[in-house]
């Protein structure tokens, strides 16, 4: 990859570099930085939830048109809606997919994973080449447990992946796979710099993740027939300005190779 050493130039402008890690992958070629390492996954651990259930669905195991029951009692506050419509009670699998993507709501993640039981979602991933890269041992929040969600940057571009070409090759559900990561409301990291307003060919799908010292974020931006997926991932952040500024200049610059190619 030609612009390898820009790329690298950048991510060594914003320290301490042991608490980053950083994978861009553009078809067969990649750089890394630390993209094995594993890394508090906080609101990825809701990317492997969701290709579960999608892979379910395609495969015709699962009716996303099903409705679950949503105690209208001690919901999760803090990311999401579902804390603040109460009354609602019931929610189709599709609506808490959506709402667990695109606003990263906690009680829907929550609610996904006792639908099928955590341990069915475990032994799941754990049929996955990316396995290694990718530790659901909790329910969101569940800090009690004393148990940590991990993610590596290389993990988190796999399931990426996974999720993108599960649209790819069943046309018939791409557009539904893929609304939730196109709409998401959270763009301040790697597409902070970007907007497809003024870029109106550019797509860019991502999940994001923000939580007290951790900031993360994953995508894929397509730009006429190129795609080019990143994961930067962050802990111990004590500069959370800084650490956006990094995301969204890695976000600027691979954009601008992309334009240029």
């Amino acid at each position: 990859m030609e612009w390898e050493k820009e790329l690298i130039a950048v991510n060594k402008q914003y320290t301490p570099l042991d608490t980053k890690g950083l994978m861009v992958s553009v078809g067969d070629k990649m750089v890394t930085w630390q993209a094995e390492k594993l890394f508090t996954a906080a609101n990825l651990t809701k990317l492997p939830i969701y290709l579960f259930y999608y892979e379910k669905a395609v495969r015709g195991q699962m009716d996303l048109l099903e409705e679950i029951i949503v105690p209208t009692e001690r919901r999760i506050a803090g990311k999401g809606v579902l804390h603040l419509l109460p009354r609602i009670e019931k929610w189709t699998i599709e609506d808490l997919l959506t709402m667990m993507i695109a606003v990263s709501d906690h009680e829907a993640t929550n609610q996904l994973i006792a639908h099928v039981g955590l341990r069915t979602i475990q032994e799941w991933i754990e049929t996955k080449e990316w396995k290694k890269d990718v530790k659901l041992r909790r329910y969101l929040m569940d800090y009690a447990s004393g148990l940590t969600n991990e993610i590596s940057p290389k993990g988190a571009i796999a399931v990426m992946k996974d999720i993108i070409q599960l649209g790819e090759q069943n046309l018939e559900w791409q557009e539904k796979i893929e609304f939730p990561l196109l709409n998401q409301q959270f763009r301040n990291g790697l597409p902070g710099s970007l907007t497809e307003k003024n870029i109106p060919i550019l797509e860019i799908l991502n999940k994001t993740d923000e939580d007290n010292t951790v900031l993360h974020d994953v995508a894929l931006f397509r730009y006429k027939d190129k795609k080019v997926y990143i994961a930067a991932l962050a802990m111990d952040v004590q500069d959370e300005a800084q650490m956006y500024a990094w995301m969204q200049d890695i976000g600027k610059l691979i954009f601008q190779k992309i334009e240029e190619r």
